[in-house]
């Protein structure tokens, strides 16, 4: 039999994360159903989205890539709130993988971008047939934006946890903020620097206190910093607690969560030491960054101050409760025990799906998704997945005990969807891991 490499660049890894979209009937892997589901893709994604925006159908669309007979279609599902409204249009999942696009409209003003801050999750059991799995990681993106319509396309994920066939997943949201900002560099008026007494703030004020920082009470040496219309100092000097705290107030259309500004400060008696630590607080309307230093008055003659560097958002945050639930197909999987050892890990159990790999290692030395990795299909061919890697990392049993057992969770993508019972053997770093 001859040799086909199927060789995927790291660019075609950066793509990948790009090209999974949702799923309807689970197919049988024959010539026949195969050519039927390439004629009713087209119709059925048409029929799925005839009614969405043209821009963001296109997306999705483009988002799906080989993948969308793996994937699951969603319609009928929306949940408004401030204005805004949002609506789950696709899902991609295996049993260690949950990827859902989602459609979010603002109604009733501009308040979305293409570069926005997203604050979403997705919330599920985990399913109880398999291994569990702590350590995932999730995250959301802006696939697209359509500024006729002020709406996205935006991708949240889910890597890493076991889920079964026909969870219901939560899809939640509670903020969006457009990330426009602007940069500037403000002298710094080193005199405040002496100030002492100042008084830290006490809980019936009403603001959030962690020990290892309690703000300065605002407002106590106001103070214009010249040339800045987003800045002005708040409270300068030493608190009660001992440490030197510089602390701004953000005006105008800076006046949001996520403004800040820094101060590098460095000491002659040690140059690589390290200050400084913030936090943002709200407070009567106003949002404030108190940065602290953990010197003293006697500290002074020996540090040197920057001047004032900002980076300020310029648009507000839009908070609310957006959350729906949907029910989510997985694509079909074989599942292996093989119980090879690969160096350092004894690989215990792989999963192979339509979709992609998944392996569990005992394993807390060595990561297999950090190693070369191939998979070798029935009719010859390798497809290298080294740069597939979705998921790599190692993580204890058991949560409440960092001493216990641990298992590596590494997850990689296939370039099109494959028959699961296609693939024969994993090789990890150029040891074989036969599943069949």
């Amino acid at each position: 039999m001859t040799m086909q490499n199927i060789t995927l660049s790291p660019e075609r890894r950066a793509e990948i994360l790009q090209q999974l979209h949702p799923r309807r009937a689970k197919l049988r892997w024959t010539t026949g159903r195969m050519v039927l589901a390439a004629v009713l893709a087209a119709l059925l994604t048409f029929s799925a989205f005839a009614a969405a925006i043209p821009a963001i159908r296109a997306a999705l669309q483009n988002a799906l890539g080989s993948f969308s007979e793996q994937s699951q279609s969603i319609t009928g599902i929306a949940v408004e709130d401030n204005g805004i409204e949002v609506r789950p249009v696709a899902a991609l999942a295996s049993s260690g993988m949950v990827r859902v696009w989602v459609e979010v409209q603002d109604k009733t003003g501009d308040r979305l971008s293409e570069d926005m801050l997203i604050n979403g999750w997705l919330e599920y059991e985990q399913d109880k047939d398999a291994p569990i799995v702590n350590g995932w990681v999730g995250g959301e993106r802006v696939v697209y934006y359509d500024e006729n319509s002020r709406t996205a396309l935006i991708e949240i994920y889910e890597i890493g946890r076991s889920i079964a066939d026909g969870t219901e997943v939560n899809v939640s949201f509670s903020s969006f903020q457009p990330a426009e900002r602007a940069e500037e560099t403000v002298d710094f008026p080193r005199e405040m620097l002496s100030v002492t007494g100042l008084k830290n703030m006490t809980e019936d004020m009403g603001v959030p206190l962690f020990a290892e920082h309690i703000p300065l009470i605002p407002e106590q040496t106001p103070c214009e910093l010249e040339g800045s219309d987003r800045v002005r100092l708040s409270s300068v000097g030493f608190g009660e607690d001992g440490k030197l705290h510089i602390q701004a107030a953000f005006l105008g259309e800076a006046n949001h969560s996520g403004s800040s500004i820094h101060i590098r400060v460095t000491d002659a008696r040690d140059p690589n030491q390290s200050f400084g630590g913030g936090r943002y607080f709200q407070y009567n309307d106003q949002w404030y960054f108190d940065e602290v230093f953990d010197v003293t008055p006697d500290d002074l003659p020996y540090l040197t101050f920057s001047d004032l560097n900002g980076s300020y958002l310029l648009h507000a945050l839009v908070e609310g409760d957006w959350s729906c639930t949907i029910t989510v197909e997985t694509a079909d999987e074989v599942v292996y025990h093989p119980n090879v050892q690969v160096g350092g890990a004894l690989v215990e159990e792989i999963r192979v799906s339509e979709i992609g790999v998944s392996a569990r290692s005992a394993s807390k030395g060595t990561i297999l998704g950090r190693r070369p990795t191939y998979a070798m299909t029935k009719d010859g061919k390798k497809l290298y997945l080294t740069n597939n890697c979705i998921k790599g990392g190692w993580s204890v049993d058991d949560m409440s005990d960092p001493n216990s057992d641990g298992h590596a969770n590494d997850q990689w993508m296939f370039d099109e969807p494959l028959n699961p019972s296609d693939i024969v053997l994993l090789n990890f770093d150029g040891v074989d891991v036969p599943l069949q």
